[in-house]
């Protein structure tokens, strides 16, 4: 069990069908996602002899997905610790990650960077319907009354807004009502408030689809450094302070061709470590498996994040942060 800006995510190692049939698989990553108090999603990952990786994410309802970015950053450390190596590439779908050790914070806290895939001003599959693109700092009346938005695809889809002041009330608002707009917005879509915090520094929350609010997001983190170099407001190669409820991260943009790639730079915990049979996994009865526990991990995270929230506290932000 590990956390990235406390996404808490499963790490298994191997294929889905080096454990379970396809017909197992979604019963399987429900029972494995509700342990220990519930995690936000389940990586597996088998390792190819030269030392990268290939990855399946799965939601906790059994639903696969894409990708997850911060749990890329804890499923990446895993392979690099095993490798002993500072660099490795996870391959998921049909995209490859690059990976890097990135030391360690004040606190004793171990950072991973991982690079995700190029932000898509222009998606093929319209984000808000009806308009032309790329669609940058617009009014939209189905979105918001007040409020101008960017959309863009990282690549699942996204809404950034630049606040002023955060309101935790209106994110929510402005995220359920999206959901329930299919006819403005076909794919749903991530909502992020954007905060200015300082010149590199910015307080970022996210609205999930199909989540509601999270701690933090790890494309949503990416979408929002995205718009702010879009918009002018920071250098693309600028590493941009963001502080989550989930705690605190860094994100820039480097030079793809004629795209920007965001990297996604933060903490990669491990918490616990455990053996669980496949029987276990598929029977009826609660998982109660021994554990192995970093607690010197868990705690130096903790520092961090309580460090994390003092900061935006002073800000006038008063997030809330469920307990992990």
């Amino acid at each position: 069990m590990t956390h990235g800006s406390r996404n808490v995510i499963l790490v298994a190692d191997g294929a889905p069908d080096d454990h379970f049939t396809a017909a197992d698989l979604p019963r399987a990553v429900r029972r494995l996602c509700a342990w220990k108090g519930g995690s936000d999603g389940i990586y597996f990952v088998r390792d190819a002899a030269d030392g990268t990786a290939d990855a399946w994410f799965f939601n906790p309802d059994g639903s696969p997905a894409l990708l997850c970015g911060n749990g890329m950053r804890a499923a990446g450390r895993l392979v690099l610790d095993r490798h002993q190596v500072d660099e490795t590439v996870l391959r998921t779908g049909p995209y490859s990650f690059t990976v890097r050790a990135a030391g360690s914070t004040a606190q004793g806290v171990r950072q991973v960077a991982v690079e995700l895939p190029a932000v898509d001003f222009t998606p093929r599959d319209p984000i808000v319907a009806g308009v032309a693109w790329p669609y940058v700092d617009q009014a939209n009346p189905a979105y918001s009354s007040r409020r101008t938005v960017t959309a863009l695809a990282v690549p699942n889809s996204h809404l950034i807004t630049l606040v002023d002041r955060y309101d935790e009330d209106e994110l929510v608002t402005t995220g359920s009502r999206v959901a329930g707009d299919s006819a403005a917005f076909p794919l749903g879509a991530n909502v992020s408030f954007v905060q200015r915090l300082g010149e590199d520094e910015v307080f970022i929350r996210t609205f999930e689809r199909g989540a509601g609010l999270t701690e933090s997001c790890g494309s949503g983190v990416s979408a929002s450094r995205a718009t702010l170099s879009r918009l002018g407001l920071a250098d693309p190669g600028t590493r941009v302070l963001v502080r989550n409820p989930g705690g605190p991260c860094r994100s820039w943009l480097q030079r793809t061709g004629d795209a920007w790639q965001p990297v996604l730079e933060g903490n990669a915990t491990v918490m616990l470590r455990a053996e669980v049979g496949t029987a276990d996994v598929l029977g009826d009865a609660p998982l109660d498996v021994a554990v192995e526990a970093f607690g010197d991990e868990t705690e130096a995270f903790d520092a961090l994040f309580q460090d994390n929230l003092k900061a935006l506290r002073a800000a006038g932000i008063d997030p809330a942060v469920a307990t992990v």
